[in-house]
């Protein structure tokens, strides 16, 4: 599980076993904290409903339940920024601790101080990637929504001296999702950071997993790239992985801004009956027969915008108009 490049990372997560109940899953993701502190224009964060941050002991809960599973990875972020929420570095230690072999954070990178990283990084972070998606300030802005780009790039820089200088073995990457508005700034970027990183992480446009079609007027989305990772075919998401919301909801994606494919509670059921669940597998026999027409999948998958339902009664939350 600890991949020696981000390439090989984004590769292993597609090798899974297409079954409708495969083995439990070695990475997990648990979103820490559904707030955010930017507004990307491409993302459905701020159209989500409810945001929060996740409770200590859900978390503490997930993990260990998961590492007694056969988790052995572990982002601690999904929806939102996992800086916002204050027990990030602890959660970290604990998962070491109890011996999670890999464990990593997305972020924008402007509350990922220098004093809070090193904090995270001395607990055993093993990886990090910055979302950066512009090259100059004013691109910057427009598409995050908030003048931190100098913040950011001294953030990144402090983060490379810290590991350097103390010798940590921590991971650092930067990723760019590519809008009509970025697409001259790649290699502004690329230049910017490359001295820091140890990979660069170029995304297509992608419609945030079927909540976001507008997302076609503000850069290219190719067809049937799932989630702008350049995988098509049978998505890897139902049979590889799950994501644990702030409120503590298991759902089947990372990207379920509006609890479209809710799976169950996990405060009331436990990870692995839930993997099991029929539900689940349902759920992973519409994707095998291609019959996803009706959930969010669909649209994700193909780029449309078809009416659709959450997995089980009750859980979708209809977005919040911009």
């Amino acid at each position: 599980m600890t991949k020696n490049s981000l390439a090989e990372r984004k590769a292993s997560t597609r090798k899974v076993d297409y079954s409708l109940i495969p083995p439990f899953p070695k990475e997990i993701l648990i979103d820490i904290s559904s707030l955010c502190n930017h507004t990307c224009n491409f993302c459905a964060n701020p159209q989500m409903v409810s945001k929060m941050h996740a409770s200590s002991d859900l978390v503490y809960k997930v993990l260990k339940e998961a590492k007694k599973e056969g988790s052995e990875a572990v982002g601690l972020y999904a929806t939102g920024e996992p800086f916002l929420n204050k027990e990030l570095e602890n959660f970290v230690k604990y998962a070491k601790q109890i011996k999670y072999k890999y464990v990593f954070v997305t972020t924008n990178g402007a509350a990922a101080t220098p004093k809070r990283m090193k904090i995270a990084i001395d607990n055993g972070l093993d990886s990090i990637k910055f979302s950066i998606h512009g090259g100059t300030k004013e691109t910057y802005k427009k598409i995050h929504g908030k003048d931190d780009f100098d913040r950011v790039i001294a953030n990144l820089k402090s983060i490379d001296s810290y590991r350097k200088e103390n010798n940590k073995n921590i991971k650092v990457y930067v990723s760019m999702v590519e809008t009509f508005d970025n697409t001259s700034e790649k290699e502004i970027l690329k230049k910017i950071v490359e001295k820091y990183i140890d990979g660069w992480d170029l995304k297509k446009m992608f419609n945030s997993c079927g909540t976001m079609p507008e997302n076609n007027l503000i850069g290219e989305i190719e067809a049937n790239n799932i989630r702008g990772r350049g995988h098509s075919g049978v998505c890897f998401q139902p049979f590889g992985s799950f994501t644990v919301t702030a409120e503590g909801l298991l759902s089947g994606c990372v990207l379920d801004y509006h609890k479209a494919l809710i799976i169950g509670d996990c405060n009331k059921t436990s990870l692995k009956e839930l993997w099991e669940s029929k539900v689940y597998q349902d759920w992973r026999q519409r994707h095998l027969e291609n019959k996803t027409k009706g959930s969010i999948c669909y649209n994700c998958i193909n780029n449309t915008t078809e009416p659709y339902e959450s997995l089980i009664p009750g859980t979708l939350e209809k977005p919040l108009k911009k």
